[in-house]
């Protein structure tokens, strides 16, 4: 069973996985030199990489926290409604500076109904207005409220009243 290689003078057994200077071609064979020094830099690169990527993702959420987001209003946007609302109501995801902030509703042809927003009504996440009397049709709510980060954020919705 022992097989006599000619040019080399060594014994193989077939079969068994063979070391030295010829195994490092074959498959499943010992791997070639070692080089710690271009691993160590393709892991420094990844994990650098990685790290950055980590960083930036931090900072876009820690600046985003922050901001007050609407979460939802009645009327709902693109709502239709029998009945034009009595009032309006906004709920935010955190707490907002009521007295600085101010909601405005407007007709189809863009002019401004005047409402009256109630600082004392509802909870710190909540801006309630009184709505006057509102013809059928489109109805745009336009709102800008300080969050309590300091930044301003404004939106815009419609809903509309009648068929």
């Amino acid at each position: 069973m022992l097989a006599r290689l000619q040019h080399s003078g060594e014994v193989r057994l077939p079969g068994r996985l063979h070391h030295g200077a010829h195994a490092e071609g074959q498959a499943g064979g010992l791997r070639g030199p070692r080089r710690p020094r271009a691993r160590r830099l393709a892991l420094r690169s990844a994990l650098r990489g990685l790290l950055t990527a980590g960083l930036v993702s931090l900072a876009l959420v820690g600046s985003a926290r922050g901001h007050s987001l609407l979460l939802e209003s009645a009327p709902a946007a693109d709502a239709t409604l029998a009945t034009a609302p009595a009032q309006l109501v906004l709920r935010f995801n955190n707490r907002i500076e009521k007295s600085l902030s101010r909601v405005r509703v407007l007709d189809a042809r863009g002019v401004a109904q005047p409402l009256v927003v109630n600082a004392a009504a509802g909870s710190a996440d909540r801006l309630v207005a009184t709505v006057p009397p509102l013809a059928p049709g489109a109805w745009t709510v336009l709102w800008q409220v300080l969050s309590t980060d300091g930044h301003v954020v404004s939106g815009r919705f419609e809903f509309r009243v009648g068929p």
